[in-house]
């Protein structure tokens, strides 16, 4: 329950009308906003929350926050808050709010595989502890304000995974939560038009450890070349994983299943070993496995646990997820999202997955890229001509740029995905095996549903 008066005082707010002196809860959406919730109307390029004041009353009847200057969106009911900043006032009532809890929290952030860590995480844990997290990928300041707002109870741990693609906004999303361990998968070319370079990607992912609580865990991808070598803090524990390099927590393949997944090896610092059989694909998933059970360990998970969190976890839609279609051939559908990192990792995957037919992969622009976009789309086209597929199938404005690096007659640039589609159909066969990936405005996921 909330108060009107706590509110107010959260928010750096002033009372301008109490009608109804408390509320059920919070909401930003006019639309599923519930009996005795108070709304909070936010502001964004092509929406003003404001003009949904009256609606949102209707459904709670009880009362809004307003920004200063907006007062002539008010009506005569329910309580009204007046603010600066609505954005902001929903990040301080989710701070505050995090402050009056005792959840111990973990948060991840990444250029690649911070969903998956974190979903693999919460398997793990969820039977062990009580737990909180931000679902699917609302990573963003209103996504994990509104998680923390919708906590209910004293979890045992909070897990938020935390995204960014300008400068400035781990940092935010870090004091909103402030994590009591942290961990960064990876550092990649990403997110390049708001992060510039690497350097800047970098930098803003750096900033989360940070600030970690001081004396909090924070855990390091030995294998990333950039973390490691530019990570010079003595304020908190260091705890390193990885496959390659030497590392505090490591893992190994004891057997390769193909298609089925592997059997996995771990080995922790004490000497403990965790076996499991993990049914995802690829070694940027076992790198996810290892840091979600990194840091499972680390808050108390027992060996037990951890394996069957690894055996009970299955990818999601959209996430390198194998399919077999009507016709005998197999779909990888990785149409989440795309970077030059996650592109190269899943073409290797593909090629180390046994096939019995061709190998083949369909792939759209990737975003985001700022001006090294025609740069990079250029050495997808090299690296794809050294990896010898059999054929690739492209679509989109920038991956013209990969199809000039491919001109030997195993590559075909389509000018739209209705093409692309109507040819994928008639030319893949029983045995073969498919590749469908590109950035989430690409929309790439109707070709790999039109494959199945």
């Amino acid at each position: 329950m909330w108060h009107a008066e706590e509110i107010a005082k959260a928010v750096k707010g002033a009372l301008l009308r109490i009608d109804k002196s408390s509320f059920s809860g919070i909401s930003t959406d006019s639309r599923t906003i519930e009996e005795g919730e108070l709304f909070i109307p936010l502001t964004g390029k092509n929406f003003d929350g404001h003009a949904f004041i009256r609606a949102a009353y209707d459904r709670s009847h009880a009362g809004s926050i307003c920004e200063k200057g907006r007062q002539g969106k008010l009506h005569d009911g329910g309580t009204v808050i007046i603010v600066d900043d609505a954005m902001q006032a929903l990040i301080d009532l989710a701070h505050y709010k995090k402050q009056h809890t005792k959840s111990s929290v973990i948060a991840i952030t990444g250029s690649n595989g911070k969903t998956t860590t974190k979903e693999i995480l919460v398997n793990i844990i969820k039977k062990g502890f009580s737990v909180h997290y931000n679902e699917k990928n609302y990573n963003n300041a209103i996504g994990i304000s509104k998680s923390i707002l919708s906590m209910e109870g004293e979890p045992g741990f909070c897990i938020f995974e935390l995204g960014t693609n300008s400068k400035g906004e781990i940092k935010q999303l870090a004091q909103l939560t402030e994590p009591d361990v942290s961990l960064i998968t990876n550092v990649n070319p990403s997110h390049l038009e708001g992060l510039l370079n690497l350097e800047g990607v970098l930098e803003e992912k750096l900033s989360l450890f940070y600030h970690t609580k001081e004396g909090g865990k924070v855990i390091v991808n030995a294998d990333d070349p950039n973390i490691l070598a530019r990570y010079k803090d003595r304020e908190h524990v260091l705890i390193t994983y990885g496959i390659i390099n030497k590392a505090d927590f490591t893992l190994s393949i004891e057997k390769d299943l193909g298609w089925d997944g592997s059997r996995v090896k771990i080995k922790s610092p004490a000497g403990i070993e965790i076996k499991a059989k993990t049914a995802l694909l690829g070694k940027h998933n076992l790198y996810n496995i290892l840091a979600a059970s990194t840091i499972a360990n680390n808050i108390g998970a027992d060996a037990g646990l951890i394996s069957e969190g690894i055996e009970t976890f299955d990818s999601y839609a959209m996430r390198f997820k194998p399919i077999e279609s009507r016709k005998g051939y197999m779909v990888l559908d990785d149409t989440y999202n795309a970077n030059p990192s996650s592109m190269e990792w899943a073409i290797k995957t593909l090629l180390d997955l046994p096939c019995n037919g061709r190998r083949m992969v369909i792939l759209g622009d990737m975003k985001e890229l700022g001006e090294k976009t025609s740069l990079y789309h250029r050495e997808l086209g090299r690296f794809l001509r050294e990896a010898g597929i059999s054929m690739t199938l492209l679509t989109g404005e920038y991956m013209t740029e990969t199809f000039e690096e491919l001109k030997d007659g195993t590559a075909i640039l389509f000018e739209n995905k209705e093409r692309l589609i109507d040819y994928a159909v008639q030319n893949l066969q029983e045995g073969d095996a498919v590749l469908v990936k590109g950035s989430r405005a690409a929309r790439m996921e109707e070709i790999a549903e039109a494959l199945k």
